[in-house]
């Protein structure tokens, strides 16, 4: 599912125009993006924990020419997925 279908889907299931339902999905993501550069953690319940974490940059050698390359640290996103989800995912219930 993409951005679009999520907007089609969220619309049929609120009875809301395409247009309010692009404006609240937008809005989610805008500040979910925010708090993850600002605190580096959004934990959202029954789904997951959204983390920002750093990784050390190396020193990588090119196959075809043998050349070192250099990858600078970067910071990544990680999901770790609740537990919750990881039942509902798997087909288990209470």
């Amino acid at each position: 599912m993409n951005r679009n279908e999520l907007s089609i889907k969220f619309s049929q299931e609120k009875k809301i125009t395409k247009m309010q339902s692009d404006e609240i999905i937008n809005t989610v993501f805008e500040i979910i993006k925010e708090a993850l550069k600002n605190e580096g953690k959004v934990c959202i319940k029954d789904f997951g924990t959204f983390l920002v974490k750093p990784r050390k940059g190396r020193e990588v050698k090119a196959i075809s020419t043998s050349e070192l390359i250099e990858i600078p640290d970067i910071l990544e996103l990680k999901l770790k997925v609740s537990r919750s989800m990881k039942d509902y995912l798997n087909g288990k219930t209470d």
